[in-house]
């Protein structure tokens, strides 16, 4: 797993400088980054059955069997699915798409544009939606079929996205990949559960160092008002996001934007990051005072837990929304890509129990304390320095 995160850290200063083809060659289309990911996928497996009391620990063994269906879904996504465009003209019936390779498919059926439409903000040009009304088949058959923005189109196996248009013509990005997504989300919602059932579980990470805190004396109770503070910032911290810039109620967000999924995906990772803060003012604390950096360790993993689960809810969920508006959920964007290594430098203290190195609490608190340099990245510095679809935000 860390030559996976150095990997992605180069693919996103690949793109920078050489351009998404190069990075795409060079690493994440690379037969090597592939294998690194299916020997993790493997080495998560077996380290899930070599465990004992798998009965007493099924939400942990819901998490580590998700991580191989979800790549397994990927897998067959970048084999087996197809991806490719189509362009519609006023009146014009079509019957082939054509494929990022160049090569020509036939369609499911007959498409005929009848019009495309701009929606725009009131008193601006900018657009607010895009809206193609196409005609499917032909003579007694036909029927109306209209795809805009976060409203996709299902034909037999086929979706159909709105990617762009050319004048009073519609462009729609093709995508037929019946397993692979299927599979994904079987893993998404194996994750899920496995995340859920995680708090409720009675032998975990989390309820030892509940458990060592509840027995370390009266005054450890001070630092439970912790959690109403960080809860207190987190809500600040929402609060001025979508009162201001892209995600402002008053903004002329890109129509991609406009769906109630912002909110749901933004929300968890915003979270996310305030917690990985309060993590890394701890872990200065712990350094500091080495009497208590023990306990400091075990209220740190109280925070870690749900932390890399909201930052792991809000990416995954991210994914199913980039699939509904766009055809894919995972493009090697630098956000994503950033906040995916965000969410596996986080995940490794978690695993105490094998790597021995973090269950010191010096070792600890100076990684977390670093480790929120992804956060930093993440938030502002691919913004500033990367770019990409998600510069925005």
């Amino acid at each position: 797993m860390a030559a996976v995160i150095v990997l992605m850290i180069a693919a996103t200063f690949i793109e920078k400088i050489q351009g998404t083809p190069a990075a795409l060659k060079l690493v994440y289309h690379n037969p090597v980054f592939m294998a690194l990911w299916g020997l993790a996928a493997v080495c998560a497996l077996w380290f899930i059955l070599q465990g004992e009391g798998l009965g007493r620990r099924c939400a942990t063994v819901l998490l580590h069997i998700s991580f191989p269906i979800i790549l397994a879904g990927a897998l067959i996504t970048h084999i087996w699915g197809k991806e490719g465009r189509v362009l519609l003209e006023p009146g014009k019936t079509v019957t082939q798409w054509v494929m990022e390779d160049g090569s020509q498919w036939d369609l499911p059926v007959p498409m005929t544009l009848q019009e495309f439409q701009i929606d725009r903000y009131p008193g601006s040009t900018a657009p607010s939606d895009y809206r193609s009304i196409i005609t499917v088949g032909t003579g007694a058959d036909a029927s109306t079929l209209t795809i805009s923005m976060n409203n996709i189109g299902k034909i037999d196996g086929y979706r159909f996205y709105q990617a762009d248009y050319d004048g009073d013509s519609s462009i729609l990005m093709v995508v037929r990949d019946p397993w692979g997504v299927a599979i994904t989300y079987l893993g998404y919602l194996l994750l899920l559960a496995g995340m859920l059932g995680f708090f409720f579980q009675k032998e975990s990470g989390l309820k030892r160092a509940v458990t060592r805190l509840s027995e370390s004396g009266k005054g450890w109770r001070r630092y439970c008002y912790l959690y109403p503070a960080v809860l207190i910032l987190a809500l600040l911290a929402l609060f001025i996001i979508f009162r201001t810039g892209a995600y402002s109620k008053d903004a002329q967000m890109a129509p991609v934007l406009r769906s109630p999924l912002l909110f749901i995906h933004v929300t968890p990772i915003v979270l996310s990051y305030i917690l990985f803060a309060a993590l890394a003012v701890i872990g200065i604390i712990g350094l500091i005072s080495k009497k208590a950096s023990g306990r400091l360790m075990d209220l740190s993993l109280t925070i870690l837990y749900p932390a890399v689960f909201l930052i792991t809810f809000g990416t995954f969920l991210g994914a199913v929304w980039a699939n509904i508006s766009w055809g894919s959920y995972w493009a090697w964007d630098p956000k994503e890509t950033w906040a995916l290594i965000t969410l596996l430098v986080y995940a490794a203290p978690l695993h105490g129990s094998t790597l021995k190195a973090f269950q010191k609490p010096r070792f600890f608190h100076i990684y977390v304390f670093i480790a929120f340099l992804c956060v930093l990245i993440t938030y502002f510095g691919v913004n500033l320095i990367l770019g990409g679809m998600h510069s925005y935000s």
